[in-house]
């Protein structure tokens, strides 16, 4: 009786173990998964839907690549694929943006997005194009560029408009104002590096509005 006892022990002791540490192993990736930060898009509240936003392959302006090849890049820790998405435009047109989630050191809820619109200067006698004190001009810049800053809610935007002919290209880095980790000369570097690196000649009014 002991020596069959021994037998039966000795056929369980290889099968268990094995069990045990698939489970271990699992549960691991499982908590690692849960605590590992992901980006999540800050997403404004000016959307409209993408049947009624003109397609100007906004999406294919920049890449992740160039995001994180830029100036001050290294404060970003994460980022996540571009999401197209119709927004209201400063001149009240309707903009085709594409949007990339950031996470930072401080932050899952940051967002990049890149904006095109029409360029409106006059609409029923008013200039929808003109720039206020709180834009100020690059210096140098090529085609020409101007710099400003929103505050919407508890988020501050940080903004790069850019005007290559008859569109507006905005490049919008958001983040959450007690969670900032791209102060404001930070910001203006980050966005004009990214804006450097941009591909403006794919934009193409495909289904303009």
């Amino acid at each position: 009786m002991a020596a069959k006892k021994m037998t039966i022990k000795t056929r369980i002791k290889p099968f268990v173990m094995p069990v045990v540490v698939v489970i271990l192993v699992i549960g691991v990736a499982v908590g690692l998964y849960l605590i590992t930060p992901k980006a999540t898009p800050a997403l404004p509240s000016t959307d409209v839907r993408l049947t009624d936003t003109p397609d100007y392959n906004t999406c294919s302006i920049t890449t992740t690549k160039d995001i994180k090849n830029t100036f001050y890049s290294e404060a970003v820790t994460g980022i996540s694929p571009g999401l197209r998405a119709g927004v209201k435009a400063p001149n009240d047109t309707i903009a085709d943006s594409c949007r990339f989630g950031l996470t930072t050191a401080k932050s899952l809820n940051n967002s990049l997005s890149v904006q095109v619109y029409p360029y409106t200067a006059i609409v029923n006698g008013d200039d929808k194009e003109t720039v206020d004190p709180s834009w100020s001009e690059v210096a140098a810049s090529n085609p020409k560029a101007y710099f400003g800053k929103d505050i919407e809610g508890e988020a501050i935007i940080y903004k790069l408009r850019v005007i290559p002919g008859g569109k507006n290209v905005m490049f919008e880095l958001r983040q959450p104002m007690n969670s900032v980790a791209i102060d404001e000369p930070s910001a203006l570097d980050f966005l004009v590096g990214i804006a450097t690196k941009a591909d403006l000649s794919v934009i193409e009014p495909t289904t303009d509005q």
